[in-house]
């Protein structure tokens, strides 16, 4: 199929007039991030620009060991010609090349700094797609977005979106996720930056405001998945990462005023899935609804057979209080997979011990997907109100089926949840 697109591509720009021609390259686009997404690309950009020049930015972090990174550039014009040019931190050229449409992949080990990809000429399609630790740059409108720094309860800051209305009574949380270790302030940063400018439009059409916190991920401590360590590191900077996240929920609450509840709305995918997953779990009394999308492999099962993270019977021993399942029943959750997500974190040491790993292979499935259906009955038995719903030929990547589907839940959380508090 991959070598195909090409010729197809070039058929139906022979063929076809401007604008079929324009819908061929962003159905090409489509594809072609799907096929990056399914070889574990960590960071894809699709893009539609016009003839006015315009530029992307990432930024890659120092590399631990001898860490190489996957650069793929693609872009195409229905008509005219595209120019592209990559360049290093300091000015130097990465790659280029000027026509109708081009593609260049290559892998290297890249010195940490900014990378900038300018394109200009035509209009048309292009991606962008990077396998390595670099985090891309985006914009959030300047006057509803905010920074706010570590204060009492939390060691690092957090982003603010302001509710495009007053009248707003709720809070959305995105925890980070950066895919790889960084402690950088700025790396931080523009990764929060862009978990937020995703969720604008969404959190617009709720009438909610957004927090997305800082936190860093160390060597010693997964804390963007709240991992085992992240209960019981010792380390100030980065201990109880679940505390200093309702310290900042609250503080965030004491600047948006009264009308802000104490519950929230809390959305992550991958490692902050799991994140999410968990502190539910920890916490479900802060919690109104979670989605939750593909949870490292294995979503906490609500049950004291097993251990952190894999249940929940030490929870007391880690925490100083046992999960309160009847405030968990009252959470709205809403876990999501897609059927063709391989990504598992459970037989890496970060995220699970070689105990946990072997537990959940045997007792629950040797895949993501092969899990699915375990831990939802899981969920059913310890009577939540939970939903689980798998995508069809979906990678790692949230669908644009599945990011209406969480909007959805929350909508019908926050309206479940208002005639909660009216009934009392």
């Amino acid at each position: 199929m991959r070598r195909l697109l090409p010729i197809l591509v070039a058929v139906l720009l022979a063929y076809a007039g401007p604008v079929r021609a324009d819908d061929a390259l962003a159905a090409e686009a489509d594809t072609r991030n799907d096929l990056l997404v399914k070889e574990g690309f960590n960071l894809t950009q699709r893009m539609t620009f016009s003839s006015s020049p315009r530029s992307v930015e990432l930024l890659v972090a120092p590399s631990h060991g001898d860490e190489t990174t996957t650069v793929v550039l693609w872009f195409a014009a229905p008509e005219g010609e595209v120019s592209v040019r990559m360049t290093g931190p300091g000015g130097e050229a990465i790659a280029g090349w000027k026509g109708r449409s081009g593609e260049q992949r290559f892998v290297r080990a890249l010195a940490p700094g900014k990378y900038v990809i300018e394109v200009g000429g035509a209009a048309g399609h292009g991606l962008i797609g990077v396998k390595g630790s670099v985090v891309g740059r985006c914009q959030v409108d300047a006057s509803r977005l905010s920074e706010h720094a570590p204060a009492s309860g939390f060691s690092w800051p957090y982003l603010l979106l302001a509710p495009r209305s007053a009248d707003a009574t709720t809070l959305l949380v995105i925890p980070n996720n950066t895919g790889f270790l960084s402690e950088d302030l700025e790396l931080l940063r523009a990764s929060a930056t862009c978990e937020l400018a995703g969720a604008v439009a969404m959190a617009d059409r709720l009438g909610v405001a957004v927090l997305v916190p800082m936190f860093p991920r160390t060597p010693e401590v997964y804390t963007h998945a709240l991992s085992r360590d992240a209960l019981t590191t010792k380390t100030p900077s980065v201990a109880r990462v679940d505390l200093q996240l309702i310290a900042m929920i609250d503080h965030a609450r004491s600047l948006l005023g009264k009308k802000i509840g104490p519950r929230v709305l809390m959305s992550g995918f991958s490692a902050s899935g799991s994140f999410t997953g968990r502190f539910a779990m920890l916490h479900p009394e802060r919690v109104l609804a979670a989605a939750i999308g593909s949870p490292g492999g294995w979503p906490i099962a609500p049950s004291t057979a097993w251990t952190y993270p894999v249940g929940i019977a030490d929870v007391a021993d880690l925490t100083g209080a046992k999960v309160d399942l009847g405030a968990l029943r009252k959470v709205s959750l809403f876990l999501f997979m897609g059927d063709q997500d391989a990504n598992d974190s459970v037989p890496f040491r970060d995220s699970f011990t070689a105990d946990d790993e072997a537990l959940v292979m045997k007792a629950f499935g040797k895949t993501p997907v092969a899990r699915w259906d375990e831990a939802r009955s899981l969920y059913e038995a310890a009577k939540l109100r939970a939903t689980f719903k798998m995508y069809p030929g979906v990678a790692h990547e949230v669908s644009p089926e599945m990011a209406r589907d969480v909007e959805a839940a929350f909508a019908a959380a926050m309206i479940h949840g208002a005639q909660s508090t009216s009934n009392h």
